[in-house]
């Protein structure tokens, strides 16, 4: 901060931060990081390395604050979203806290399972592995093995109804899709 004024809204952020997470959980212990405001790769990578640095649930408090660190920050968050414990958020809107689902932006869909990935997508409430078995004419130990690895990455979440296994994409699996699809 470059004068007082900065720095009297940097304890006033902070002291918001910490009321809002002590409402959540009352035995929280914060720690503050200081983070350069004028180099954003320097900052994200500040930001990532307090978060592998975390030690216990990790919480993320994804409610807004100076642009110049919040963007470094949820970078950083979305950067290492299967180390984050809770993502929360305030609404500017109604004044509530909610939790918010990180997708694993960092998942690693081999090419082999692209194709399978593509086809549970194409059914929007799921499908089940017989279902895409015949969609895909693959094997069925094929999709299966493909289904488990996508599973494994986090980017579909799979169910039992009955002895029949289903999938549907997750929210990191369609983020992910739209991410490598040509814009329309």
């Amino acid at each position: 901060p470059a004068t007082g004024t900065d720095d009297d809204r940097a304890r006033e952020a902070i002291t918001d931060v910490k009321r809002m997470l002590r409402e959540i959980e009352p035995e929280v212990s914060t720690v503050v990081e200081h983070v350069p405001h004028d180099d954003f790769p320097t900052a994200v990578l500040d930001c990532s390395d307090a978060i592998r640095a975390a030690n216990g649930t990790v919480i993320a408090n994804l409610s807004g604050g100076a642009r110049d660190v919040f963007l470094p920050f949820a970078v950083a968050v979305l950067a290492h979203a299967p180390s984050i414990d809770t993502a929360l958020a305030f609404s500017d809107i109604d004044g509530q806290v909610r939790e918010r689902q990180l997708p694993v932006l960092t998942a690693d869909v081999p090419d082999s399972t692209r194709d399978t990935l593509v086809r549970i997508a194409d059914a929007d409430d799921g499908v089940s592995i017989p279902e895409l078995t015949g969609r895909t004419e693959r094997a069925k130990s094929t999709i299966t093995r493909h289904v488990n690895q996508l599973a494994d990455r986090g980017v579909v979440t799979t169910w039992q109804e009955g002895k029949t296994k289903h999938v549907r994409p997750s929210f990191a699996g369609r983020l992910l899709l739209r991410a490598q699809q040509d814009p329309a």
